[in-house]
């Protein structure tokens, strides 16, 4: 077939308009790839965000993240939301809080009575969150006659925690207080256990299709999204009202660690506007958070803060800090969970500004009163919640004592008293 050359030249320039077309789609602008109607939804998506302060234009969020909820987006923008419990349950429950959990002298008489035993499945241990945990649930178990049969510790590995469930299945206890590791893989085994007739509690998340009062008592869980905008109101103070930061957040589909992170960003784009959220970076590992905060402060040298998620990647962030040149007095790190070393680092005037804290004693008592009331037959709330507490340099001699019920390290308090 012969062509002209109108022709030709018309087919070549058609050609690189298509090929140019191709090109800007892979672009890295933040739009969604392909169609055009792609490109329209992700635009309209982003005038949302900009409209109800709900999130950072232009972020690249997690998979997992989702949207806050109309009553999460009123909240963010109050003042002072400390006295209000702003976290919704994994199925989309109101909190009931902790503090309305009550066991009555009759009741504990029936407890008693039944000679209960219970197991207690961690999905790690070592760190001041599980041992508060442990401290506290033990402690209730204790006062209610409730023997501890088997402790377990799965190191992060949801393989490990799944032969330890099925190990503590053949002990048979009445009760199985545990935070699922992986919420799909570890399915089966919780399954199996409420199967036998078991009574389950989980701490933050439930195992994936189980429904609470059917196959579980009861999920207990900080107010993660309060914590969230806790951490954001102590590092916007930290940090002066002003610059940029960024986030680290803990990558796996995590409730509660989601919540938070999405309390952190929202909290900031509702209350902050001088404050730039540049980037965030999510972390499989929490023991090398130090390598993403590094990049982090490698790809922007005037970061002036970042959120770190909980104290262990906190203090692989100041590890971070402190190779890249960063001083205290030019850059500031908040995160969840008031643990030893991250408050040891706050009262000596380091990075660490400013802390939303959990209270994991308190939770542990909680997910054991749970327990034991259904084991009597009482009716319990599907979605529990322990009320966060915001803790910086000021208060921090008071908050530990709110959160571990006894007086601070010395090292603390000495570094304090400087």
């Amino acid at each position: 077939m012969k062509w002209n050359k109108p022709v030709l030249v018309a087919i070549v320039v058609l050609f690189m308009f298509m090929t140019a077309c191709g090109n800007n789609s892979g672009t890295s602008s933040g739009k969604a790839e392909g169609t055009a109607e792609a490109d329209k939804n992700a635009a309209g998506s982003s005038v949302k965000s900009e409209a109800d302060g709900s999130t950072h234009a232009g972020l690249k969020q997690p998979p997992w993240y989702k949207e806050p909820t109309a009553d999460q987006l009123e909240a963010v923008k109050l003042d002072n939301p400390s006295d209000m419990i702003v976290s919704s349950g994994p199925n989309g429950e109101k909190a009931t809080p902790a503090s309305e959990i009550i066991i009555t002298e009759e009741q504990a008489a029936k407890i008693k009575e039944g000679k209960f035993t219970a197991a207690i499945a961690m999905g790690f241990l070592g760190d001041d969150w599980s041992e508060q945990q442990l401290a506290g649930l033990k402690s209730e178990f204790r006062r209610l006659g409730i023997e501890v049969v088997a402790e377990t510790n799965a190191n992060f590995k949801d393989t490990t925690q799944i032969s330890d469930l099925q190990a503590i299945a053949g002990k048979k206890p009445n009760i199985v207080v545990s935070i699922p590791l992986n919420a799909q893989t570890t399915a089966s085994a919780y399954k199996a256990l409420a199967n036998a007739g078991t009574k389950i509690v989980f701490m933050d998340q439930p195992a994936e299709g189980m429904l609470p009062g059917k196959d579980y008592v009861s999920v207990v869980s900080a107010d993660s999204f309060g914590l969230g905008m806790n951490i954001a109101d102590e590092l916007a103070k930290a940090v002066g009202g002003k610059g940029e930061v960024s986030a680290l957040y803990y990558a796996p589909n995590f409730y509660v660690t989601n919540q938070r992170y999405q309390g952190f960003v929202a909290r900031l784009a509702a209350k902050y506007p001088d404050i730039k959220l540049v980037e965030v970076q999510g972390f499989q590992d929490p023991n090398r958070s130090q390598e993403v905060a590094a990049a982090l402060l490698t790809k922007y040298p005037n970061l002036k803060g970042m959120y770190a998620s909980w104290d262990v990647p906190a203090m692989g962030a100041v590890a971070a800090a402190r190779v890249a040149g960063k001083t205290p007095a030019n850059f500031k790190i908040s995160n969840d969970n008031l643990g030893n070393e991250v408050a040891l680092d706050m009262a000596q005037n380091g990075f660490i500004a400013g802390i939303g804290s959990q209270r994991p004693f308190d939770q542990g008592v909680a997910e054991a009163k749970l327990a034991a009331l259904a084991m009597i037959g009482q009716p319990t709330p599907a979605y529990v919640a322990v009320s966060s507490l915001a803790v910086n340099r000021k208060n921090l001699k008071e908050s530990y004592k709110v959160i571990y019920h006894k007086d601070a390290p010395a090292d603390i308090l000495e570094a304090l008293m400087k």
